[in-house]
């Protein structure tokens, strides 16, 4: 879900999972936003291609190995048109250049934006679209390099892309401590012939960009202003330090030696033979990896305690220099939140979200914990009773090794599935393609249509275009896929936002150079979009252009590649974010699709993926991918069986982590002696389920607790209010087009343009929820202590 710059913001939003990371950069408050506007018209897309063409070009498109073959020129064109289309991204040089010319029209609105009370109230009442325009300049280029850095295969794209994020965030960081432009806004929302003429929109936009202006400690001496941007800049190292590190192996052994190899008891026997050795005394040994995914399988699979005990220490071992880098994070940003005035970063950062403050996250935890205490005990009783059972030891109590074995064991036991093919038969990645494609039909009347793509447009030869195309309006927006796993990819599954919608007819850019500052002779401005109209909006808009990217192992042999449960749920949870940006359609960028709070944000993602649990939406879509037959009823109820155990102790999981994340952003930051470690050791005590393991430092894989900071929480408050909107709106009727619209209309199509809980409350049809206050937090915190039929 949320990197935000001081002010100007970028956004990826990726699926929450103890594994999986999600960021978001939002831009221009100034900086709001990731970029967005690539350069030209974007054509409207013909609305009449049939559903069984457009199904069958779907399945095609994804399902085929040959498909990628036949366009690897497209990423290697001698003469690229640019990644996205975008000129400037032809190769890493002009990448670089691009920077030069968004901080020159930069200086041509900002020096508009600062002159403006000198021209009187028709510039000013032109200030706050010259934010949003200045946002979205800036997003244009940071938004792809996100992407960029985070995709592409290319060690040369990926290191200027850092140098442009950070070259270009730097300068976004000293506009949010420019007084000017405080004081023009300001001025603007405190005089009553401008505010009182202001739409719901714009003065959404202006609040975020006051606010973060003050969170930027704008009202504080020039020195303090230098000392937050020096902060902020090393918040962005640091995060990046913290976010490479936590994909690292640490600093225990890269190996287990395991003597003798029939130890390995549970794993498969070929696989056991693969790793075993002769050592130098003539002793057969199994020899282990610590990391990846045979850590997970011994931690799952092996009998033998001992072993699964050693590659736990091993594969969590504590390192040192990573909590360093992790600690050091946390109190530089507590410092950053001190010198704006406020107790803790948890309170700068909740200050506009729906939620508002530290204490009301507190007092929804811990009333979902209290709430579920019980069930949580009684699950922990039946792993600890099959552990007893297991050992024969009477006395046995759980440990941290003996979770993920057990639940698999007990659940193995008492959910069995039906002979057969394993539910991946039924979901190709194109399979669940088309059957996206057709809920959004029904849903929105939006479908899917593979896109043509163009010399350099992407970044590597298995990224597929998808136009995004509307019954009503043809051609809404794009989306790339990157979907399977390569070396060098950032395999977390993300939404990146490339460019937002906006509107764009009323740019007035002619007088940009006009009335700004003269341009320094040799950089070029970038072509203006000229936009497309929408039905029953006035104007033109750019369209956005997102990117879904996950770690899907590639198809081999022929077949086309077969999706995991969890993995059909991801891209369900993703594609949520992708058509909340398509659909979101207002006039602003900086309040464009996901750009809003970010407990709001993941509402729309959430939602996506009670649509997948339910049979009705199945049946769209989920066949044999070699014999078309439909997914088998008693597979499913099998399988939804398997995942409903254990779920109160899944939840308490994610409790634990939102709560480790919210003690790390409080006041205890600011004790001299703080540690991470300890703090994590005595959460645990207090809370979990199985004690501490001394010596092991799991926080440093945590990767959300850089993009989410203060903010993991937000996922159980989507799954909550999710909840309450499926059972009222959506579960008696799943695929109903009134259900849609009424989705899109009070939810999807306003973005961040109108306060959340306004939404929220027009969507449920209750006046209590649109003011926001505790009422609101308590009725939201009585859903979460009820049970989804």
């Amino acid at each position: 879900m949320t990197l935000r710059g001081a002010h100007i913001r970028t956004t990826v939003t990726s699926r929450h999972s103890p594994t999986a990371q999600r960021q978001s950069c939002k831009g221009v408050s100034l900086l709001s936003t990731h970029a967005r506007s690539a350069t030209g018209t974007t054509p409207k897309a013909a609305s009449g291609t049939s559903t069984s063409s457009t199904t069958s070009s779907l399945r095609e498109l994804f399902d085929s190995p040959a498909t990628s073959a036949s366009r690897a020129r497209y990423a290697s064109a001698a003469s690229p048109e640019g990644l996205f289309l975008y000129p400037n991204l032809k190769t890493p040089e002009t990448f670089l250049d691009s920077v030069n010319a968004a901080i020159a029209r930069g200086h041509l609105l900002v020096e508009r934006i600062a002159n403006a009370p000198e021209r009187g109230e028709d510039e000013m009442r032109r200030v706050i679209k010259l934010f949003d325009r200045l946002s979205d300049v800036l997003c244009k280029v940071i938004d792809a390099a996100e992407v960029v850095r985070c995709l592409h295969p290319d060690p040369a794209w990926r290191q200027g892309a850092e140098q442009v994020y950070e070259q270009l965030f730097s300068w976004m960081n000293t506009l949010n401590t420019d007084p000017r432009l405080y004081e023009v806004l300001h001025q603007i929302l405190n005089t009553p012939s401008i505010e009182a003429g202001l739409s719901e929109a714009e003065r959404q936009v202006a609040m975020v960009f006051l606010r973060d202006f003050e969170k930027s400690g704008i009202h504080l001496s020039k020195s303090k202003r230098e000392q937050f941007v020096q902060l902020s800049d090393k918040i962005v190292s640091l995060g990046r330090d913290f976010m490479q590190n936590s994909a690292t192996p640490g600093p225990g052994p890269a190996q287990i030696v395991v003597s003798p190899p029939s130890r390995l008891q549970g794993l498969s026997p070929g696989y056991i033979q693969r790793i075993t050795r002769t050592n130098k005394h003539g002793e057969k040994v199994a020899m282990v990896p610590t990391s990846g995914w045979e850590s997970q399988m011994v931690l799952k699979h092996v009998e033998d305690e001992e072993v699964r005990r050693a590659m736990y220490v091993a594969s969590m071992a504590e390192d040192k220099y990573k909590v360093a880098v992790l600690d050091d994070l946390l109190k530089t940003r507590y410092e950053l939140a001190q010198l704006v005035g406020q107790p803790s970063y948890g309170h700068m950062f909740l200050g506009d979200k729906m939620v508002k403050n530290p204490e009301n996250v507190s007092t929804f935890l811990q009333t979902l914990h209290k709430t579920h205490q019980a069930e949580v005990e009684g699950e922990l009783a039946m792993l600890t009773k099959a552990k007893r059972v297991h050992t024969k030891d009477r006395d046995a109590k759980l440990e941290a090794w003996d979770r993920d074995f057990y639940v698999r064991l007990v659940s193995s036991r008492t959910n069995v599935m039906p002979h057969g093919d394993p539910i991946s038969a039924y979901f190709s990645v194109g399979t669940t393609m088309d059957g996206l494609s057709k809920l959004f039909s029904h849903l929105y009347g939006i479908k899917f249509v593979p896109g043509t793509v163009r010399p350099g447009e992407v970044w590597h030869d298995e990224v597929q275009k998808l136009d995004v195309v509307d019954e009503r309006d043809g051609l809404i927006g794009t989306i790339y896929c990157d979907f399977y796993g390569r070396q060098g990819k950032q395999l977390n599954a993300a939404h990146y936002t490339v460019r937002c919608s906006r509107r764009v007819d009323d740019d007035d850019e002619e007088h940009d150079i006009a009335e700004g500052m003269t341009l320094r002779e040799g950089i070029e401005l970038a072509i203006a979009d000229p936009g497309v109209s929408m039905t029953g909006k006035e104007g033109r808009y750019q369209l956005p252009l997102a990117v879904l990217s996950c770690g899907f192992s590639r198809p081999a042999g022929g077949k086309p590649a077969l999706l995991s449960w969890v993995e059909v749920e991801t891209l369900f949870h993703e594609m949520g974010h992708a058509m909340h940006s398509m659909i979101g359609r207002a006039d602003y960028h900086n309040v464009s699709g996901t750009r809003c709070p970010i407990d709001f944000v993941e509402i729309p993602s959430i939602l996506m993926e009670h649509f997948l649990a339910d049979p009705t939406v199945l049946g769209l879509f989920a066949t044999h991918h070699q014999t078309g037959a439909p997914l088998p009823a008693g597979l499913l109820m099998a399988h939804q069986a398997s995942r409903s155990t254990f779920q109160a102790i899944e939840l308490h999981s994610q409790m634990s982590m939102a709560m480790l994340d919210q003690l790390y952003y409080s006041t205890v930051v600011g004790d001299p002696a703080f540690n991470s470690t300890k703090s994590l050791e005595d959460l645990q005590r207090d809370i979990g389920i199985v004690p501490p393991v001394p010596g092991t430092g799991w926080q440093t894989g945590f990767g959300h607790l850089y993009g989410y900071g203060a903010g993991y929480y937000s996922y159980l408050f989507g799954r909550t209010v999710t909840g309450q909107i499926w059972d009222k709106i959506f579960r008696s009727s799943p695929t109903s087009r009134a259900s849609g619209e009424r989705l899109r209309e009070n939810v999807l199509k306003w973005g961040g343009g109108k306060d959340p809980w306004e939404c929220l409350g027009g969507l449920m049809g209750d006046e209590r929820l649109m003011k926001g206050d505790q009422e609101s937090m308590r009725i939201v915190g009585d859903w979460g202590t009820k049970k989804s039929s």
